[in-house]
């Protein structure tokens, strides 16, 4: 009969430390736990509970959302990184913020399945980690192109790559270089995106004015461009720029101004732009929701109004930089 192991209480306290409170039933058979004693204290009234098959969590309250992560790595073993709304969260992302499940990639050669809660992603292309808070999380641009492609709404992916650009946690043209490494399967919206990203769009209320320009062959403005100074000082950058008249269009709203920040920013840019001769059209987009035809007509009479409006001459527009290098 095989000599049971002798319990080490200090190597059992030494692991749950470094594992904050969440251990595979292999690690704590290695420091002297009989798995027997694993088994009874993760039954319906024991002190422990069990997370995912193979692993325990050595308490029995409610899971906080970082032991779910810590949980779900054990789970999907060495070498498992987090990646989608799970890393975005951990980068800072508001707009990944949630309760949405774990998601995690692992190398293709290893066999995992999908729990509740907790995603499984085979992949023959597993990222290099970024270690963020004592976690191995996918790079930026691959954490979001996994997190668009779990989203059913084009809004919200709209939402969270404009956030992603805006907060500068990566780059547009990270963004494309992932989206073009990524397989093709769930990424339509995310392609829609980020084309419009490309195209200057930093906000889910211009992608909809975008898009609401397009069904009805308005004129579209340059979006997002900024405008000089003759020694080139950057003075404002509206939301959308007719060069050819000169005018502006500006969108105005808390909500889908995806920093708080943004919405004071607006007002000192419209601000500016009346001191310094730029027509504009504000525009709250919950007005283009509810009257489209109405909102149409609006712009297309401001066009027209303000169709033999000179530019001021010493304003210079400029592209974003983002468009400036493809």
């Amino acid at each position: 009969m095989p000599r049971r192991r002798d319990v080490d209480p200090a190597a059992i306290d030494d692991l749950l430390r470094s594992r904050e409170r969440v251990a595979t039933h292999a690690e704590l058979v290695s420091v002297g736990v009989p798995l027997s004693t694993v088994c009874s204290r993760i039954q319906r009234a024991g002190a422990w509970q069990r997370l995912l098959p193979g692993v325990v969590l050595t308490h029995s309250g409610v899971p906080s959302r970082r032991e779910r992560m810590l949980g779900a790595l054990a789970y999907a073993g060495p070498g498992s990184v987090l990646t989608g709304s799970a890393a975005l969260g951990i980068y800072g992302l508001g707009a990944a913020r949630g309760e949405r499940d774990v998601h995690v990639l692992i190398h293709e050669p290893t066999r995992r399945q999908s729990r509740p809660g907790v995603l499984i992603e085979r992949t023959r292309r597993l990222p290099e980690p970024v270690l963020r808070a004592r976690l191995p999380l996918a790079p930026p641009p691959r954490a979001l192109i996994d997190a668009c492609r779990q989203i059913e709404r084009l809004d919200d992916v709209r939402a969270m790559v404009a956030d992603a650009v805006q907060s500068r946690l990566c780059s547009v043209s990270e963004v494309q270089d992932a989206l073009d490494a990524s397989a093709r399967q769930r990424t339509a919206l995310a392609r829609e995106v980020v084309a419009e990203v490309a195209a200057g769009v930093r906000s889910a209320a211009e992608a909809r004015v975008r898009a609401v320009f397009t069904k009805h062959h308005v004129l579209q403005p340059n979006w997002n461009w900024g405008l000089y100074t003759a020694d080139g000082a950057h003075l404002l950058t509206p939301d959308g720029w007719w060069d050819g008249i000169g005018c502006a269009l500006q969108i105005d709203s808390m909500t889908w101004h995806l920093l708080p920040a943004l919405y004071k920013r607006t007002q000192q840019v419209q601000r500016l732009m009346s001191v310094h001769d730029i027509p504009f059209l504000p525009v709250a987009p919950a007005d283009v929701f509810a009257d489209e035809v109405g909102f149409v007509r609006q712009v297309r009479a401001f066009l027209a109004t303000h169709a033999d409006h000179v530019r001021n001459p010493g304003l210079e527009a400029r592209p974003p930089l983002s468009a400036r290098a493809r």
